[in-house]
């Protein structure tokens, strides 16, 4: 049996707080949830990833919650372990946490805002690759990740219309 978390309500206080510093006001903002919330858990059938140890690096299921303990089942060996919650990711429970926080989100964030029509896309890129474009990023030569993307694929696109037509 599944249990379905509760839907958040919106039950929640605003503290407003303005500080004067030689004529600069500042306001700092801040939320606090009041919300009820039962803490979200592991269960039995979590999709996990083993993080540290001897089986750091191996996925299993979690076939049973044990006090302070999961018991898993290894999915190349087949073989059952003990671990502590922190030793492992816990796939299962991330996707839980982040439908009991934003349950109307499918991608478990709030959404941002929506200047331009945009689409949220998934590549597969060469690990190199990436490295050398984040590295970029870093040294500031990057400046908009998603804009430069945009004009590259534009240009591209461009280029690949014109022969199109040409033949």
């Amino acid at each position: 049996m599944q249990r379905i978390p509760r839907r958040a309500t919106n039950a929640t206080n605003a503290w407003r707080l303005a500080l004067t510093i030689r004529d600069l006001s500042i306001k700092i903002i801040a939320i606090n949830s009041m919300q009820e919330l039962d803490p979200v858990k592991a269960e039995a059938g979590d999709k996990v990833r083993v993080k540290v140890g001897d089986y750091a690096g191996q996925r299993g299921v979690v076939e049973a919650v044990e006090s302070e303990k999961l018991l898993l089942r290894l999915e190349e060996s087949g073989s059952k372990v003990r671990v502590t919650p922190e030793q492992v990711t816990n796939y299962s429970l991330a996707a839980r946490k982040a439908w009991v926080t934003e349950p109307d989100r499918a991608v478990g964030r709030p959404k941002g805002t929506r200047l331009t029509d945009r689409v949220s896309v998934t590549l597969r890129l060469d690990r190199a690759l990436w490295e050398q474009f984040l590295g970029l990023e870093e040294a500031g030569v990057i400046d908009d990740r998603t804009g430069l993307i945009n004009g590259w694929l534009r240009e591209k696109l461009a280029e690949l219309d014109r022969e199109g037509r040409k033949s």
